[in-house]
């Protein structure tokens, strides 16, 4: 344990008004008299007018999820505190700070509180109408702040590929989501790997929409059973081994089963029919090069088998 002593909060107007900190900076602030864009935020009680800051260094809101929060639901989100700093310390160390809109905050400006942005409440506050539950704290410099951040984000983190499928599957009831989840975690795949096995269409878009409940029109299906897939994974292991973990196998049998000029079954068999020669070359290919080959040897077999069923 680190005996370390912590920022302290400021929770009432008389304790910032006592500090050292300028009393005129937490004052309510008319909207006429400021230039920056303003909130409103509730502190020690009170709504007030303030101006959001921000560092050179904090945290870049999300641009390609901007729609997606149009669509979140607010009852659905647990709350969360909203951490704030007063200027002073950043002006007094030469540091500049900056609006929402990005523009330089004049040094002096009242009514300005720097947020202290953790992994939740960076892009939460964005969302907020009224900032609630705001905690102001008072750091001696900079770096106590910098390094009150950088302690509280440090095992911060958002959640794997994996892990949004599988809430989002949870979220909207939907089996094809439930299974790619089930089938990366069974069999130690990745995400992109384990829906090529299930022959599974997602993208990140759709897979966030999903992770907040909302269901879309045309609905992800499983194009191979979990059972399917696990009997394809264990014959394309037994050819190219490690390799078929990877996409380089998987795509080219997708690709073929996707044409309909062979059925399911002549394509396992054609994966059946690869010799260890074959194999050989994919293995010493460039990875850039694995999956044409692939393809190519698989069709091969699949056209050598046709014409010897017609003659």
């Amino acid at each position: 344990m680190v005996n370390a002593k912590l920022p302290q909060p400021i929770n009432d107007i008389e304790d910032i008004q006592s500090s050292s900190i300028n009393p005129a900076t937490v004052e309510e602030t008319d909207f006429e008299e400021i230039v920056c864009p303003t909130r409103i935020a509730v502190i020690d009680g009170k709504e007030r007018t303030i101006i959001v800051a921000h560092t050179d260094f904090s945290m870049e809101l999300p641009k390609d999820k901007k729609e997606l929060c149009k669509k979140l639901d607010p009852t659905k989100m647990l709350s969360c505190i909203f951490h704030f700093t007063l200027p002073d310390v950043f002006w007094k160390e030469g540091y500049e700070l900056y609006d929402e809109n990005g523009d330089v905050i004049e040094k002096g400006t009242s009514g300005v509180f720097v947020h202290v942005q953790t992994a939740e409440n960076y892009w939460r506050i964005g969302l907020e109408e009224k900032i609630e539950r705001v905690e102001i704290l008072e750091f001696s410099s900079v770096k106590e702040y910098a390094q009150t951040v950088g302690c509280t984000n440090l095992y911060s983190r958002g959640m794997t590929d994996s892990e949004k499928v599988g809430i989002a599957a949870l979220a909207t009831g939907n089996e094809a989501y439930k299974a790619v989840s089930e089938f990366a975690k069974e069999h130690k795949l990745s995400l992109t790997t384990a829906k090529l096995y299930l022959d599974v269409s997602m993208s990140k878009t759709q897979i966030l929409e999903m992770s907040t409940g909302a269901v879309p029109e045309k609905e992800p299906k499983l194009g191979r059973t979990k059972d399917q897939a696990a009997e394809l994974l264990k014959q394309a292991e037994t050819k190219f081994g490690k390799i078929a973990y990877k996409r380089y196998v998987i795509r080219p049998l997708n690709s073929l089963e996707h044409q309909k000029d062979y059925t399911r079954e002549m394509i396992l068999d054609a994966l059946k029919s690869i010799t260890e020669s074959q194999v050989g070359k994919v293995e010493v290919s460039n990875t850039d090069e694995r999956e044409s080959l692939v393809s190519s040897i698989l069709t091969g077999i699949l056209k050598t088998k046709l014409k010897k069923e017609v003659a």
